[in-house]
């Protein structure tokens, strides 16, 4: 598995309850972009309309090499199908309807087959409280860890 972009501040923003595996639909030239490193998913956003799963606000800038005879009018960021099984579309509705819970994408992969494929989670939005308890811990911990180190 290679991952092509990861959304940091997703994670640093959110708590996720769950997370699956989507596919995405995209042009011959987005494919080419997304395997050359070209590509932002950290101001998108996943969405349910219509009993289908679209993500909205991914830039995939056009192909460098390709034409704009054959890609007319080409938007970067125009919304784009994900497939996903109706049983886990369910359960994601299900979950969203929830207080509060949003689908993030959270990072686009190549997998073993090279296939593209998004990872989307359903998260919560952290609280300051929370952010700064998490911060506080990870400052004891690393102290900790400097203390160990000095000892030996």
């Amino acid at each position: 598995m290679k991952i092509i972009s990861k959304n940091k501040i997703a994670y640093r923003d959110y708590n996720f309850e769950k997370t699956y595996e989507v596919w995405i639909i995209l042009l011959w030239h987005e494919v080419k972009s997304v395997k050359m490193w070209q590509i932002n998913i950290k101001d998108a956003i996943v969405k349910i309309q219509d009993r289908e799963l679209w993500i909205k606000n991914m830039d995939i800038p056009l192909y460098k090499k390709t034409s704009p005879i054959l890609a007319p009018g080409y938007q970067a960021k125009r919304d784009r199908k994900l497939l996903v099984k109706k049983k886990e579309l369910a359960k994601m509705s299900a979950l969203t309807d929830q207080a509060w819970n949003v689908i993030i994408p959270l990072q686009i992969y190549i997998n073993n087959k090279w296939l593209i494929k998004l990872e989307v989670g359903i998260g919560k939005l952290m609280r300051k409280v929370e952010k700064k308890q998490i911060l506080k811990e990870k400052d004891i911990k690393r102290d900790m860890d400097r203390e160990i180190a000095n000892k030996w």
